[in-house]
């Protein structure tokens, strides 16, 4: 369901932009769910232990509610306020640019469609960090296993390489100085988290991860892809467990 969803915003934000006949729909919709996405991770993984505490009374609607309504719903609104600015931010016509930057866009929701429909929805936004086995995982249906397929099999972090290019890209078709700006943002936010994020994948899921982080790229993908059968071969037979919520 994300994945068609996120393949369908885009196709409606072009059409509707395209009967405007200048770009706004577009930069707005790339913005405020980026921005969101920056303050939601600041806020997340380096408050891990007490988003954990708080919710684990509370359930995984609580976290919706703070997270889609209060984080991300706070953000787009600002952005949306404040689009007459920021979409002023622009530079004069530059083809090859705009050509390169709408089939970085293309490939990126594409390869990221790919991957958050691999990933599950139950898995997006953190829920599977924030309720691990035995603090909320069982109660609230949030599943806890190692996702292998898909372009996971090439690259640890699918969604993050194809997010930072899709704002690039947006950036570059658009003529938006404001998405290159984010796109810097969103960059150095990964900076912070990603270190954070593999620490807990780590402690969360013992050897298998630490094995698939020897065996699979972070961001640059492997040539081929991964075999499962080469995460045994270190730690013995079975599977163990979860996956980045992201």
């Amino acid at each position: 369901m994300p994945a068609v969803a996120w393949v369908a915003a885009f196709v409606l934000c072009g059409i509707g932009d395209s009967l405007l006949g200048r770009w706004v729909l577009t930069p707005i919709l790339v913005a405020a769910f980026y921005g969101g996405m920056v303050v939601i991770d600041l806020l997340t993984y380096p408050m891990l232990s007490f988003w954990r505490g708080w919710l684990r009374r509370r359930g995984i609607l609580a976290w919706y509610l703070v997270e889609v309504g209060l984080l991300w719903g706070g953000t787009t609104l600002a952005l949306v306020l404040l689009a007459p600015v920021w979409l002023g931010w622009s530079w004069e016509d530059m083809l090859p640019l705009q050509v390169i930057g709408g089939l970085l866009l293309a490939a990126s929701v594409g390869v990221g469609t790919w991957a958050v429909g691999k990933m599950g929805w139950a898995r997006l936004l953190f829920a599977g960090a924030l309720f691990p086995p035995g603090a909320g995982a069982e109660e609230n249906g949030v599943p806890q296993r190692l996702v292998l397929e898909g372009p996971y099999r090439y690259v640890r972090n699918p969604l993050y390489v194809t997010d930072l290019l899709l704002i690039v890209g947006a950036a570059l078709l658009t003529r938006s100085w404001a998405l290159l700006l984010l796109a810097a943002a969103y960059a150095a936010q990964l900076a912070l988290q990603l270190p954070l994020e593999e620490q807990e994948l780590g402690e969360r899921f013992g050897g298998r991860y630490r094995r698939y982080c020897e065996l699979v790229p972070r961001f640059i993908p492997r040539l081929r892809p991964l075999e499962q059968r080469a995460l045994y071969r270190k730690d013995g037979p079975g599977p163990r467990g979860g996956r980045s919520p992201r």
